[in-house]
């Protein structure tokens, strides 16, 4: 599988006319009621990142209100030398990953339910016949992203929220060579795991 079968776009970036989120943090910082546009800017993917990781729809409601309530606290913090990049979405997927490795650090000493169930978030534009066959495919990605060494699958999972490899390298404390490492190997571990399921040409991974 070519190496961008796994890049995406960058869907952070604002519709053309629309603040940048750099505009968007400056507003907020002087009235916390602006930080609205940019919680609904990435509220689908934070709770989409949160779901595939912990596999249970309350508490990934719960971690991605964590994260974004530790971001709005934070947001006077948050300064270009925060995140090399200046970026808002480096820095709040940042948040996320620390709130997801608090809850396995968590499960780990209060086990419950297994980790890796998760489905997809709901979308209501879909019809339930296409919610059934992405539920499938989500289903199929999340057991296969489960088999991976720990390491390939957080770049796994921070690509599939759109992070580019350098954004993924700062979040994770790594550099960008292992980020590409770790994602050919993961990759190639999901192309054989995937092969036959029907995920893999699903567009579950299109970019």
């Amino acid at each position: 599988m070519p190496r961008d079968d796994f890049e995406r776009v960058d869907s952070s970036d604002a519709a053309p006319g629309s603040p940048s989120d750099a505009t968007l943090v400056h507003l907020a910082r002087r009235c916390p009621a602006a930080f609205e546009p940019l919680y609904l800017r990435y509220r689908d993917r934070v709770l989409a990142y949160c779901y595939r990781r912990l596999g249970d729809r309350d508490e990934a409601e719960d971690a991605a209100s964590a994260v974004f309530v530790a971001a709005l606290r934070g947001l006077h913090g948050f300064r270009d030398s925060t995140s090399p990049s200046g970026s808002f979405r480096e820095w709040l997927f940042s948040i996320a990953h620390n709130e997801i490795a608090m809850r396995w650090r968590q499960r780990s000493r209060h086990p419950q339910q297994p980790l890796d169930t998760a489905a997809e978030t709901p979308d209501l534009a879909r019809s339930p016949e296409e919610h059934a066959i992405l539920a499938d495919r989500q289903r199929r990605l999340a057991a296969s992203l489960s088999g991976l060494p720990p390491r390939e699958r957080d770049v796994m999972e921070l690509r599939l929220a759109d992070l580019q490899t350098d954004e993924i390298a700062r979040v994770l404390g790594t550099s960008e060579q292992n980020v590409r490492t770790a994602q050919s190997r993961a990759v190639a571990r999901l192309r054989l795991a995937l092969q036959g399921t029907g995920v893999a040409g699903s567009g579950a991974t299109d970019g």
